[in-house]
């Protein structure tokens, strides 16, 4: 594959950004939203010496089944989660807004915009979270 190619969408993936209604367009916003902090926090557990779900389970205070839905995303992470992961790690998640008229050049359109910032999540690579002391 050419470097050129990387990020080209093939004709038979054109639909995976387009949704049939509102619902299932936020329904996948939260899907993503849900997914960047899990990459965080399987990041900080690798750091941490945690492989396992099992590992990650008790030290979270919850059932092994609940991380593996969570991460398969069958079942939504929560606020209340996200705080339990913050203590057990000793870490805070930084939050960033941008407006999405202003993220990407003039153009775009949402399908696009959304496409652009699928990828660039997924090449990011430095962490989204401060060690608390």
């Amino acid at each position: 594959m050419k470097f050129k190619e990387k990020y080209h969408i093939s004709k038979g993936y054109e639909n995976l950004f387009s949704f049939s209604d509102e619902k299932d367009e936020l329904d996948y916003e939260a899907h993503m939203l849900m997914f960047r902090f899990l990459s965080e926090v399987e990041k900080i557990s690798t750091e941490s010496g945690i492989r396992k779900n099992k590992d990650l389970a008790s030290k979270l205070g919850v059932s092994p089944s609940y991380i593996t839905q969570i991460f398969n995303g069958d079942k939504l992470l929560n606020l209340t989660m996200l705080a339990k992961i913050q203590k057990a790690f000793s870490i805070t998640f930084e939050i960033r807004a941008r407006n999405n008229d202003t993220a990407f050049p003039s153009g775009h359109n949402k399908k696009k915009a959304r496409e652009a910032l699928y990828f660039n999540q997924l090449s990011e690579d430095k962490p989204n979270y401060k060690k608390t002391e």
